[in-house]
């Protein structure tokens, strides 16, 4: 049977001391010490220490001075790191490591130096409506999703925490629940056909580059990620397929998806303007999408319009042309259903139709209510 440990309590300074000794896991005799005001609390402390040693270990005990900026230190040299690959799959490390690196900055501004055991579920609420009410660099409103972005970051690294013996319950587990994707606001934004006419008609000049783009963007519903990374040996001209590999989509999983007659059209011409390497990016776009879209949309009087919106439009007017959800959903790249409901909106055209729908079927039952009437009568 294992000796009960128990320690003691001694004055030092105008202080009471509570120490207890244990031997480590090289055989070295250590001893932890707390420090209190009076003898009363270090009594009370030196049983905290006892117990936690006992049911906790002394990693935990020795955790207990750890701050939100240690962790933080901790979680970018551990997590916050570039991708691994093997055979073209992931394998450690984050895609969007850069992202999350910058809303890091913003949670050890605001909680620094905070003994972690000490951070509260209220704290966080507060930080929550702080970081809500707080324009974007822009000058913007912040919107409910990007401050679950944060959030969501700041609950996993106290996961974390959680694992290392850091603390023993995270707060985010003792009130309800501070991320509620339902309660955000989706993008609902949808290219209309004369839209899309006028927006095409201004990529001219120096900006004749962004047509291609977007017409593959619009035709195909491929992410940002996935067009600007599309290489030539991707692309099939012959039997109008572009294969888009698992090493780039968000989803880890690859996927073909059609091509229509006009962006045939337009790869077709980019290619044989090439210089024929089927290395080569099939739209050297990176660095300016943003900046002549952004000035296509002006030329063209179009309001409120990114490229990531050319994926609601594609899915929408899938959707609205007849092609199944579980089809759509295989374009797209969706691992389920519940996104591709979210990218299938429903705009003016779908509620007349959805009117037309309802009065068809009143107009059909009308005759025999009359029929009916005058038969009882």
């Amino acid at each position: 049977m294992s000796k009960e440990r128990t320690g003691y309590v001694y004055s030092r300074d105008d202080k009471w001391v509570a120490r207890v000794s244990y031997t480590d896991t090289t055989g070295i005799r250590r001893s932890i010490r707390r420090s209190f005001q009076s003898k009363s609390e270090a009594n009370k402390g030196l049983k905290q220490l006892v117990k936690d040693l006992d049911e906790k270990g002394t990693r935990f005990v020795n955790n207990e001075n750890q701050t939100f900026a240690d962790l933080a230190d901790y979680y970018e040299e551990h997590y916050l790191v570039p991708p691994v690959y093997i055979d073209n799959r992931k394998v450690a490390g984050l895609r969007n490591y850069k992202d999350l690196k910058r809303r890091l900055k913003v949670l050890r501004a605001h909680f620094g130096k905070r003994r972690l055991r000490q951070l509260t579920y209220g704290e966080i609420e507060q930080f929550k409506r702080k970081f809500l009410a707080t324009p974007t660099q822009k000058g913007t409103a912040r919107s409910l999703a990007d401050t679950h972005r944060v959030l969501t970051l700041l609950r996993s690294m106290l996961k974390v925490a959680e694992r290392e013996d850091w603390i023993t319950r995270s707060p985010f587990g003792r009130g309800k629940p501070l991320v509620s994707m339902s309660d955000e606001k989706p993008r609902e934004r949808v290219l209309s056909r004369e839209e899309e006419q006028r927006l095409l008609a201004c990529c001219v000049g120096r900006k004749a580059a962004l047509k291609p783009l977007l017409i593959c963007a619009l035709d195909t519903g491929m992410r940002r990620g996935e067009l600007i990374s599309l290489k030539w040996e991707n692309v099939d001209l012959q039997n109008r397929l572009i294969q888009i590999e698992a090493f780039n989509t968000k989803t880890m999983r690859e996927r073909a998806v059609p091509m229509s007659n006009r962006l045939t059209n337009e790869l077709q011409q980019l290619y044989e303007a090439s210089n024929g390497s089927v290395d080569e990016l099939v739209f050297n776009s990176r660095g300016w999408i943003h900046n002549q879209l952004k000035r296509a949309c002006k030329l063209a009087g179009i309001d409120d319009f990114r490229l990531h919106d050319c994926r609601h439009t594609c899915a929408t007017r899938l959707v609205q042309g007849g092609l199944p959800l579980t089809e759509v959903a295989r374009i797209l790249g969706h691992t389920t259903i519940a996104m591709t409901y979210r990218y299938a909106n429903a705009d003016s055209t779908t509620l007349f139709r959805a009117v037309a729908i309802l009065d068809g079927y009143f107009a059909q039952a009308e005759p025999y209510v009359e029929m009916r009437s005058t038969m009882i009568n």
